[in-house]
């Protein structure tokens, strides 16, 4: 089972209803255009009922009490190593957000092996965070997929890039600025920590971070080290998700 906790090992309090229910942000329908297929890993979107589909509706849940409702506008989603289902769970709180009617946008910031196009698929290829970051004339405006369902925006990599260099660039600055700016919530997904240092830079731009974790995948040490340094580098770590996926 999925599992939250704070760094202080305590568990944080759910959104409850006054008939013990917690909120349940999932549409009964959303029309898929003809601009983009969605993974039926997209758990509110094809998953109701399920077990999954609840896990990420208690997330959000507590992302939103904890988060954006006090006005915490971005979230990194780090894994301390690959295979971890950091991009399933950015993926599908991204949706879960734009579902519960908050504007959001999920940036694919993981340049070494981008996987947000497998669970959004869009037909036309315009770009992405590289190009923004590569090419100082290209802009959001450009490569930003807007309303793919509802209140989600997308903006893809754009391509696979080593260049350590892109991610602590004036550029990347100000294309995170404008993000926390012109969106309720800025979901972004990360590389994996032991592979790059470009989780924690993302966390420091942010702001805030939830790490993922998976059960038999994550070591202890790891997390901690991932934890450490992102608060070295004046991130807050909102928790550890402890992922089943």
């Amino acid at each position: 089972m999925n599992e939250l906790s704070t760094p202080s090992q305590q568990d944080w309090t759910p959104d409850v209803h006054a008939d013990g229910g917690y909120a349940d942000h999932r549409f009964d329908s959303i029309e898929e255009s003809g601009d983009y297929t969605f993974s039926d890993k997209l758990a509110l979107l094809s998953g109701r009922g399920s077990l999954d589909a609840e896990t990420i509706s208690l997330l959000l849940s507590e992302l939103l009490s904890q988060h954006v409702q006090n006005a915490k506008r971005g979230i990194a989603f780090c894994g301390a190593s690959k295979d971890t289902g950091c991009s399933y769970m950015a993926a599908n709180i991204a949706v879960a957000m734009a579902l519960s009617g908050v504007r959001t946008i999920l940036v694919d910031a993981n340049m070494r092996d981008p996987a947000v196009q497998d669970y959004i698929a869009p037909v036309s290829d315009r770009g992405g965070l590289l190009q923004c970051l590569s090419d100082e004339y290209t802009t959001l405006q450009h490569v930003v997929h807007h309303d793919v369902i509802p209140n989600l925006s997308v903006l893809y990599a754009g391509g696979v890039s080593n260049d350590a260099g892109l991610l602590a660039s004036k550029n990347a600055d100000a294309v995170f600025s404008d993000c926390l700016r012109d969106y309720a919530c800025t979901i972004v997904d990360t590389a994996p920590a032991n592979r790059s240092s470009d989780a924690v830079r993302i966390a420091n731009m942010v702001r805030y971070t939830l790490i993922v974790a998976r059960k038999d995948k994550s070591f202890v040490a790891d997390i901690k080290k991932l934890a450490g340094d992102i608060r070295q580098n004046n991130g807050e770590i909102l928790g550890t998700f402890l992922n089943a996926y």
